[in-house]
């Protein structure tokens, strides 16, 4: 860790000999106009201009007197220069100092640390955006703890099936039947999505993602998407309500990512929305960007919950029921698949009851 005290030292020692410099110039110039003022004062007394010797001994003790208070009152000034300038760079040190200990304490491992601002300039400036990034970094460690956890939990369901069948057939206890098999080959398949979502995910953070662009038309796209999730309507009796805009511009992106994309939202959407309710799907369009709204009638997002929905880190386990929930990187994959097409996405709640998400993709040339 730096050591504070020797950054305090130089602050001070410059400081102090700064006002000395001063106190030192000030006291040698008062001196000097003292002596001179005074002799022109002398000159022009009656019979004091024609004398030898001008100043006598009692001008000689008023001078002095007056060099002696003028180093008195430069003394003076120095021992305040001493005490004024220690504690102006402990003043200025110290709260570096804990900043410097907070952030050691963040290297040990310790990332719940938070200093306290005294002020509003540079250095209060600077305890504010620490306290931010630790509080950052310790959500980011939380959300990763419980990521890890649902990651365990994602691949532990389906290993456990498949070695309860397998170890069954080798031990003759069932035979291989048509249904374990297909049963099987499911927790299979569902383990390698889980597995390719989470390797796209990061391919897509690092911008390492492979797109196969060609000319789509995003309304084509969300009518496929409503078309193979119409069938998760009936257990809730929802409906769709699209108001696609017919003059819609095509677009030069990555059909199966932007269709995963729509996939997810949609599905979201009606995991988390109440009973015989709408999902309303929206297309429209500016000068420069293509914009989808797809807004439900639920709950909506908990404040606290809405600014993380997106990362890759987040699962909103505390407001939502585990049994309908997934693998917690839906959200995080539409997000960085929206982004490697160089759109944005946002989710807002609406003033009564649901959220919306808004896609943001930018009308470009091939």
């Amino acid at each position: 860790m730096p050591n504070m005290h020797s950054l305090r030292y130089r602050i001070m020692g410059m400081t102090f000999l700064l006002i000395i410099l001063t106190t030192f110039g000030i006291v040698q110039l008062a001196n000097w106009q003292m002596e001179n003022l005074f002799q022109e004062y002398l000159a022009l007394q009656p019979g004091i201009a024609e004398s030898s010797q001008i100043l006598g001994a009692s001008e000689q003790s008023f001078l002095h007197s007056v060099h002696h208070s003028l180093l008195w009152f430069g003394l003076l000034f120095a021992f305040i220069g001493l005490v004024v300038s220690f504690l102006w760079s402990r003043g200025i040190t110290t709260p570096l100092y804990e900043l410097s200990r907070a952030a050691d304490r963040i290297r040990q491992g310790n990332l719940h640390q938070q200093v306290d601002i005294s002020s509003s300039d540079e250095v209060g400036q600077l305890g504010l955006v620490f306290n931010q990034m630790s509080e950052r970094l310790a959500s980011n460690e939380q959300l990763r703890r419980e990521f890890l956890a649902n990651m365990a939990h994602e691949l532990r369901t389906p290993l456990a099936i498949l070695h309860s069948h397998l170890e069954n057939m080798l031990e003759g206890i069932s035979p291989a039947s048509p249904e374990k098999l297909f049963s099987m080959q499911e927790e299979v398949m569902r383990l390698t999505r889980l597995v390719c979502d989470l390797r796209d995910l990061s391919l897509a953070e690092v911008r390492q993602l492979d797109l196969h662009k060609n000319e789509t038309n995003l309304n084509l796209l969300l009518r496929r998407a409503t078309d193979m999730l119409t069938p998760l309507l009936e257990e809730k009796q929802l409906r769709f309500d699209l108001l696609l805009d017919d003059n819609l511009n095509s677009l030069w992106l990555d059909a199966d990512r932007m269709n995963q994309v729509f996939y997810n939202l949609i599905s979201n959407a009606i995991r988390y929305t109440y009973p015989n309710t709408t999902i309303h799907i929206k297309t429209y369009q500016d000068e420069s960007n293509v914009f989808v709204e797809i807004a439900d009638e639920g709950p909506g997002i908990a404040q606290t919950d809405l600014p993380y929905i997106f990362d890759h880190f987040y699962r909103g386990e505390k407001s939502r029921s585990r049994l309908g929930g997934g693998s917690g990187i839906g959200l995080a994959l539409a997000k960085q698949f929206v982004e490697i097409h160089d759109g944005s996405i946002k989710a807002e709640n609406l003033p009564h009851n649901g959220t919306v998400l808004v896609i943001k993709l930018p009308i470009m040339d091939k």
